[in-house]
């Protein structure tokens, strides 16, 4: 009888021992999928803001080649029928990368000479599903690209900095 109860005793203690075990281990577990989550979702942004940069300067190209033809800038639509730029429109906005590219043209007049700006915005700025945490800003009359980490950046933020102030 004692050698039944010893081996009773041990399999509870056993029993106690692996369910606090897995007390401590799910919890690990769940952190570390988590956190391997997280440093995913900053990698995915951090490359949706790299098209994002690269897609605004192919859009001030664009705009150049277009104003250099044709005297004054243009639209989303007329950039793609004058085949200076290529790119799935979404309307008269680009949705590219986890960015919508917003364009507003000016056209020329006798008394101001033809504007536009476009805003890069995240599809989603906020959260753990976020596609993007900086706004971006381009325009005919600022140099380089300007950028507001917190709502849609205008020509007055600060620039983009150079990869030396990094």
């Amino acid at each position: 009888m004692s050698d039944s109860s010893e081996s009773k005793r041990l399999w509870r203690t056993a029993g106690i021992v692996a369910g606090v075990g897995l007390l401590v281990l799910i919890p690990l577990v769940w952190l570390a999928v988590r956190m391997s989550n997280d440093a995913h979702q900053r990698r995915v942004m951090a490359a949706n803001e790299s098209t994002a940069l690269s897609s605004l300067a192919s859009i001030q190209a664009a705009e150049q080649l277009y104003l250099e033809a044709y005297g004054q800038y243009a639209t989303f639509p007329q950039l793609v029928e004058a085949g200076v730029f290529q790119a799935p429109l979404a309307g008269d906005a680009l949705v590219s990368g986890g960015y919508t590219f917003a364009l507003k043209v000016r056209p020329k007049t006798d008394a101001a000479g033809s504007f536009y700006s476009v805003n890069a915005d995240p599809q989603r700025s906020g959260g753990r599903d976020a596609t993007g945490r900086r706004h971006f800003y381009i325009d005919s009359e600022v140099t380089g690209i300007r950028y507001n980490e917190e709502r849609p950046a205008t020509a007055s933020d600060k620039p983009r900095p150079s990869m030396q102030e990094y």
